[in-house]
């Protein structure tokens, strides 16, 4: 009997040990393998066969699947998806990003799918949308996605703005409308920007929106610093444009017109002028200075006053235009005008004052114009 004990004794010391060693030896063990959830073999088997996958991909993605699926279930929600427009490969992408989705209910998803449609999207476009967010189909309805597609809807003259923003953003739709983006649109109201100029900014730049109140009353406070009223036309523009960068890149902007010879006070002038002067590149502003002031002559200060020039496509606008008039010059006419006055003007205007009126002095002059059009886009594409 004592020999019994001893042997029971002896055998719970040593399970104890191993036990205490496997513990210990887990974190400093390098030869210790990482442990690997079993997969099914039947899931695995449908996924090859239904959808297409390697062993491999078949494997992995069982793997991944957080909630048992009957088999028999599997091609539920596929099904649904197909009725929906969706292709087999993108059933096969979705499931392979988010392999729960087969896990989902279709009187659940069905309603999410309806609300997307409704929305604009439709075919492809719903699929595209959906992989790229599929944290879409995890949301609820009536406390989530509706409150949000009624949130831009009230924003938006058309579905179509709402999207057009969606397809450029996908993840857009997750943020929780009510909270901050709701927040920030009220802040920029209480500036008496109006909701036309909100929702321009918020369907091309919605970012900018999903950040901290504090952040947004920030750069408000920094516009205003720069002479900017509240309500005018450019504020939301330049809180936009101030919001891009530091005040360290701020200081560099600020150095690439002085090194023109602008004063600071030149500068600001501009900005109030045009909030996105601060945003071009200075590749972009260099190419604008070698054109007007190397190659036609104007002095660089000129642009201060006239900052709207930058605004305009060199290749297809100011130097297209430029040709005309020299061009016509070149005949012997005499125009009261230069290209600071003509690159304002609309593209029909021009075309009816300094191409159409003088076709029978220059009968080339429309096809110099657009081939001049066409080479400089292709050079500019060559060169980018």
């Amino acid at each position: 009997m004592h020999s019994l004990y001893k042997n029971i004794f002896l055998h719970q010391r040593n399970s104890f040990r191993n036990l205490i060693c496997f513990q210990t030896l887990g974190p400093f063990s390098t030869t210790v393998t990482q442990y690997q959830p079993p997969h099914n073999s039947i899931i695995v088997d449908l996924l090859i066969n239904s959808f297409g996958f390697t062993e491999d991909e078949a494997i992995s993605v069982s793997k991944r699947l957080r909630f048992t699926v009957p088999p028999s279930n599997i091609n539920r929600v596929p099904d649904l998806l197909k009725q929906n427009g969706f292709s087999d490969t993108h059933i096969k992408n979705l499931i392979s990003i988010r392999p729960r989705v087969l896990s989902l209910k279709n009187q659940t998803l069905k309603p999410k799918l309806n609300l997307l449609q409704e929305l604009g999207f439709c075919g492809s476009d719903l699929a595209d949308l959906i992989i790229k967010n599929p944290n879409i189909l995890a949301y609820g309805i009536d406390n989530y996605l509706i409150p949000n597609v009624k949130f831009l809807q009230a924003l938006s003259d058309s579905n179509e703005n709402i999207v057009k923003a969606l397809k450029k953003s996908s993840w857009f739709l997750s943020f929780n409308f009510r909270k901050t983006i709701g927040c920030n649109v009220e802040i920029l109201r209480q500036c008496s920007i109006p909701d036309k100029q909100i929702s321009t900014l918020l369907f091309k730049q919605p970012r900018f929106f999903t950040q901290r109140p504090d952040w947004v009353k920030n750069h408000i406070s920094r516009v205003e610093k720069f002479g900017f009223k509240r309500g005018s036309g450019s504020f939301i523009y330049a809180v936009y444009a101030l919001s891009t960068m530091t005040k360290a890149t701020l200081q560099v902007k600020f150095n690439m017109y002085k090194s023109y010879g602008w004063s600071e006070s030149d500068i600001v002038s501009a900005f109030r002028k045009v909030p996105n002067l601060l945003m071009y590149s200075e590749q972009k502003v260099k190419a604008a200075m070698d054109f007007f002031v190397g190659e036609i002559g104007y002095n660089p200060k000129d642009f201060s006053s006239n900052p709207h020039l930058f605004t305009y496509s060199l290749e297809k606008r100011l130097k297209p235009r430029y040709e005309v008039l020299k061009i016509l010059k070149s005949r012997g006419l005499k125009l009261e005008c230069n290209i600071l006055s003509v690159a304002v003007l609309p593209e029909k205007l021009f075309l009816k004052r300094y191409v159409l009126r003088y076709v029978e002095k220059a009968p080339d002059l429309q096809q110099v114009y657009m081939d001049s059009i066409l080479d400089l886009e292709t050079t500019r594409k060559k060169d980018g």
